[in-house]
């Protein structure tokens, strides 16, 4: 009876995080603030598209200084390349054009406006 209900627990959280997997889009980075100012606003669109798409961190959300976040996409999202705006508690706002997001799994930004992208 154990040895059943084992099988049936291991069985089951197999299909979680095979379904997790499905749902994950090839995109997804982490997005780490290095710098001295909290980032309130993160805008990512494909790189082919002429408008900045919604704000990822959500209406409420914000990225204090050292803090880090999970950035995901949609499993079925298929672009490569995509254009990053930032916008910090002050206003300012940097971008950069064409990251290859299917190449890039964390993204550090710097208090000089610069980011490393791994």
């Amino acid at each position: 009876m154990f040895r059943y209900l084992r099988v049936m627990v291991l069985a089951a959280a197999v299909m979680l995080i095979a379904q997790a997997q499905a749902f994950a889009g090839a995109q997804d980075f982490v997005l780490v603030n290095n710098t001295g100012s909290t980032i309130y606003n993160l805008y990512c669109s494909s790189a082919n598209s002429n408008n900045w798409e919604e704000d990822l961190l959500g209406d409420t959300g914000t990225l204090a200084p050292g803090e880090y976040a999970t950035i995901r996409f949609n499993s079925g999202e298929n672009s490569q390349y995509w254009d990053l705006r930032l916008v910090f508690d002050n206003g300012v706002d940097i971008y950069w054009e064409n990251v290859d997001l299917l190449s890039v799994s964390q993204i550090t930004v710097n208090s000089d406006g610069t980011a490393n992208f791994k």
